[in-house]
């Protein structure tokens, strides 16, 4: 499915940023000496540009006008698995001790072993309170150290899943934290890290309620018989259009419905390249879909939603 980066937002989020960019946008209109009765649709139009252009400055101007974001630095906890993993948690203060919450982990790409924006964009967007509102939830954001440990790599893979599934034993153990909902546990990732969704799916096809890679390149189901191995499970893809990467996205989605995969979804966005981690998460309906998924319960013929 093709669809412009512009027009396939979350309502409730891109008025958000875009309220943001206009924030914006009204201090470069100043700056630029631009009369101030310019038209509320000229203003608006700069606004859109802007933040088609500049979605991390948006990012910011969410953080400083709203607080959403108060600081990025301080809302994660650094922490280290006894395997040697490094990783990177948030856990809302407001939620209650003994609930059930689902988890989100989240895999970046390269981009973040090489610059540290690895407590930014796009791991803020959740939490942003217009998500964490409507869908509570904790973030686990796993960090591998060089290049060459990649999400793909066996090793990586298995520590990762270690320290998931340790964090979860903690948080369940401890009636004074908030709990983990074992049937809510929800995989994203972006660039490498939107490989590592398909790995991780593919080794562990059972254990995630929903799954959504973004620019994974050719790491998903490349033929039926390896697509049938994920069928059951609630996939939503994401690949821009002139991305050297989208071949890989649009056979992985072509080979999941012809498995009859039953809740695959694909966003293909027009004009854009391989980096779209900073709004593909925005895309409508795309989060709300994300935390309906559960895996069913032992026993139960309860099914996901589509």
């Amino acid at each position: 499915m093709k669809c412009s980066s512009r027009d396939s937002r979350s309502p409730r989020l891109w008025m958000l940023g875009l309220l943001s960019a206009c924030l914006l946008a009204s201090c470069s209109w100043a700056a630029s000496g631009r009369d101030n009765s310019e038209s509320e649709k000229d203003m608006e139009n700069f606004a859109y540009d802007l933040i088609e252009q500049k979605q991390i400055q948006a990012l910011k101007a969410i953080r400083d006008a709203y607080g959403s974001i108060p600081n990025l630095d301080s809302i994660y906890e650094d922490r280290t698995h006894t395997n040697g993993l490094p990783y990177h948690i948030y856990v809302p203060k407001d939620l209650k001790p003994g609930k059930k919450y689902p988890l989100v982990t989240f895999l970046h790409g390269y981009s973040d072993l090489t610059i540290d924006t690895h407590k930014g964009f796009p791991k803020g967007v959740w939490s942003l309170p217009l998500v964490q509102s409507d869908h509570p939830h904790i973030l686990l954001v796993p960090r591998y150290r060089t290049f060459d440990d990649m999400w793909v790599q066996d090793t990586y893979r298995t520590m990762v899943i270690k320290a998931m599934g340790d964090l979860i034993k903690a948080f369940n153990s401890d009636q004074q934290s908030p709990n983990i909902d074992t049937t809510r546990l929800y995989l994203t990732g972006f660039s490498q890290g939107g490989m590592g969704t398909w790995n991780f799916i593919k080794h562990y096809p059972h254990k995630f309620a929903a799954a959504a890679p973004l620019s994974g390149f050719s790491h998903g189901p490349q033929n039926v018989t390896q697509a049938e191995t994920l069928k059951h499970l609630p996939i939503w893809i994401f690949n821009g259009d002139s991305d050297r990467g989208v071949a890989g996205s649009r056979l992985s989605y072509q080979m999941l419905k012809k498995a009859k995969a039953q809740n695959v979804r694909y966003h293909e966005y027009e004009k854009q390249g391989h980096v779209i981690d900073d709004f593909a998460y925005f895309t409508d309906g795309f989060v709300d879909w994300l935390f309906a998924q559960r895996l069913p319960s032992r026993g139960s013929n309860h099914k996901t939603s589509h």
